[in-house]
Order: C-alpha cells, then structure tokens, then sequence
C-alpha cells in the first residue's frame, strides 16, 4: 500500500514538474524576488514604515535591523504559499476529470484515500520547491545586505513557511472536491482563503464573538511573526521588535495542523461520496 502510494505521488510529482505551470510560477517567482529587492534598494523609507512612532530605524541595534528587513520579506511571503496552493492543489484533482484520466485512476488498486493524500503530498511538494526559489532570493539578499548568515530565527521561518505550504495545500485541495474545472476550482479557492476567511476575521475582531486568530488567514501569519511580533493585517495586535514566543509558535501550528487533518479528511470524505464522475 505504501509503495503504491509513494508511485502515485511520484508519478504526480514527476509529470507536474515538467508542466508549463510549474515554469511559470518559478518564473513568476523569480520576477517577486527581482522586484522585493528592487523595492528595497530604492525605498530608504520603506523600514521605517513598520515602526510606529518617534523609533528611528538607523539607530536601532544590527540584529532589529535584521528582523525587520526579513519582516518586509515575510510580508509578501505570507501569499505565496497560498498561490502555490491555488495552481497545484486546487488542480490537482479537477485536472484528471478534465482529462478523463479520474476513471483510469479509480481503476487502479488503490483506495481513493490514497488518491487524496498522494495528491496532497505531490502538490505540497510542488508548492515548497516553488517558496524556495524567493527564501534562495531572500537568504541571498540577506547575507549581501549584512555579511552574515541569518541566526535560527530564519530556519524556524523557512520550517513554518513549508508547514503553511502543506496546510494550504490541504485547504486547496478540500476545496477541489467539489469541482471538475481546475480554474473553477482554483477561483473558489482564492475567494474562500482571501475574501471570506478575511470577512470572518472582521467579523470576529468586531464582535468579539470568537477568537479571531483561529482564523486559518491569521494563523499563516505566524510566518512574519518569527521576526517581529506584529502583523499589520491585524489590529489587534500590540507591535513588539521582539519575535513571537515559541510557545505561541506551538500553540498556533498545532491549530494550523488540526485545520489540515480536517481539510484532508473533509477531502476524503466529499471524494468518497462522489459517484458520478463523468
């Protein structure tokens, strides 16, 4: 079961990485990382925008400095993932009804819970090698600006940005369930995760009726946290220099890691129930 599992997702993973679409989202990438550090080099304002009040970026300590030029970079990271997770996981399963290959595929022997996770896994790692192309970008930059590496700071970043990677992917492809149109399916994505979830974010923030950071769009956030305990998205929030606790780090993950049990299940769950693929 597990070989064919591993063939499955391998398979997946082999034919999607030879597609137009894996070129051009590397691609795309590529241009964002040209243009974030276009942006930077020429913007002298641009740090100081994210410090509140009278703070004057220049004289802060090296290592201030350092957590808010990664803070800038994590704040165009955050959607990455999530647009990674829009071409390969919301597409994943719509892609084999518009080939007509879902009949061959449920032919195989293999449950469709393997289906699911197979696909999850080879869309995940589409969508982590196409982040890495900008943290290569951002790592570069980095030790450019300031003659160093990055402190563990920086890997805890890079680990929760593959994690985010693998929970979008499952949101997407929970998502895809209910299509046979792969662009359908990716659009729907897109307005669930950036206008809906945002919208319940408002709502809960307003209200008071729920905690606003079990949000799935406000727990990504925990991506530019790791630097600066801020998020501009979010009001709330009291701005600190000082990265988010590791505890908090943990706390929010684990809500992250429950959402994506939940969207995999969901997915095997909608998948099973549906008997008519043509």
């Amino acid at each position: 079961m597990i070989f064919r599992f591993l063939r499955m997702t391998s398979y997946f993973f082999r034919y999607s990485i030879k597609s137009r679409a894996f070129v051009f989202i590397i691609f795309m990438n590529i241009v964002i990382s040209l243009l974030i550090i276009l942006l930077m080099s020429s913007s002298q304002s641009l740090i100081q925008s994210f410090v509140p009040g009278n703070i004057n970026t220049l004289s802060l300590p090296e290592i201030l400095k350092q957590r808010l030029f990664n803070f800038q970079w994590a704040n165009i990271m955050i959607y990455i993932p999530v647009l990674s997770a829009a071409f390969f996981g919301s597409t994943a399963l719509p892609y084999e009804y518009e080939r007509g290959t879902i009949f061959t595929l449920l032919s195989y022997p293999v449950s469709k819970t393997q289906i699911i996770v197979s696909k999850i896994f080879g869309a995940t790692l589409l969508s982590c090698l196409s982040t890495l192309v900008i943290v290569a970008f951002q790592l570069a930059t980095f030790s450019i600006e300031f003659k160093v590496l990055p402190g563990y700071h920086f890997l805890i970043y890079v680990l929760l940005l593959l994690f985010v990677s693998f929970s979008d992917v499952c949101f997407a492809v929970a998502v895809s369930t209910f299509f046979k149109n792969s662009g359908h399916s990716a659009i729907a994505f897109l307005i669930v995760y950036l206008v809906i979830l945002d919208i319940l974010s408002l709502i809960a923030t307003d209200t008071g009726s729920f905690p606003a950071i079990l949000i799935n769009t406000n727990l990504d956030r925990v991506i530019y946290r790791v630097f600066l305990n801020s998020d501009p998205y979010f009001l709330t929030y009291t701005f600190s220099l000082s990265p988010i606790s590791y505890t908090s780090i943990i706390y929010l993950t684990s809500i992250l890691l429950v959402y994506s049990v939940a969207f995999i299940l969901i997915a095997m769950i909608i998948f099973d129930l549906r008997r008519n693929y043509k």
